[in-house]
């Protein structure tokens, strides 16, 4: 059974050849997703980035779907350190360090909540959820549960919706304003804050902590 490449050891780098390695091109390869977008992202342009032989990539990293997953666990990181942290204190830490991956990666997010498998990375960072929920009395369900409130939150407030949303001028000028006097509301600033606002992000996390401190009674 071929081991997947996200999990499998780097190659050995060859004697008597430059040293490309599978870690020199996925570096290369977050620095220009985080300049230039993913879709910016290439073999091509990742040969002529490292001054090598587009074909010689291919050894340390097989496809196109590889070196996305790759990207995502080199971007993503380790996961922030919990310790001494109470339990609402810890989960308010894990998100805020979540949330600042994708404002780092924005490119990261709609690669993590597609099909994309879950590296060593992504996997460390729901170990050590899972490890300080534990460690502060959950059972492995609540656990999860919690888990999946709290990353749900983060991805869904890390979504840039700037570019999407209408304008409140666009609605007014629709003849449509009295079918959403709420958004237009949102839209117009009643909030004083916008979706990606730090306060906007700290007032849903704390109404999702809140949520959270009753699981497991």
């Amino acid at each position: 059974m071929e081991v997947d490449t996200l999990w499998a050891p780097p190659a050995a780098a060859r004697r008597g050849r430059p040293a490309l390695t599978r870690d020199g091109i996925v570096e290369a390869a977050v620095d220009v997703a985080d300049a230039d977008g993913i879709d910016a992202v290439s073999m091509p342009r990742l040969a002529r980035t490292l001054g090598a032989a587009p074909m010689s990539l291919y050894r340390h990293v097989p496809h196109k779907d590889a070196l996305l997953a790759l990207m995502v666990d080199t971007a993503i990181g380790p996961p922030p350190d919990l310790a001494g942290a109470d339990r609402r204190e810890g989960f308010a830490r894990w998100a805020r360090a979540n949330r600042t991956v994708f404002r780092a990666h924005p490119w990261t997010l709609p690669l993590v909540t597609g099909s994309l498998r879950m590296g060593p990375a992504e996997c460390g960072w729901g170990e050590a959820f899972l490890a300080h929920a534990a460690a502060h009395g959950l059972g492995p369900r609540d656990s999860m549960v919690v888990l999946t409130a709290v990353n749900a939150y983060v991805r869904g407030a890390s979504t840039p919706i700037g570019d999407r949303a209408p304008s409140a001028t666009d609605i007014e000028a629709s003849g449509r304003a009295d079918d959403y006097p709420h958004l237009l509301d949102q839209l117009r600033g009643g909030n004083g804050a916008g979706p990606g606002d730090d306060v906007m992000f700290e007032a849903g996390l704390e109404v999702v902590l809140r949520g959270c401190e009753s699981t497991g009674e």
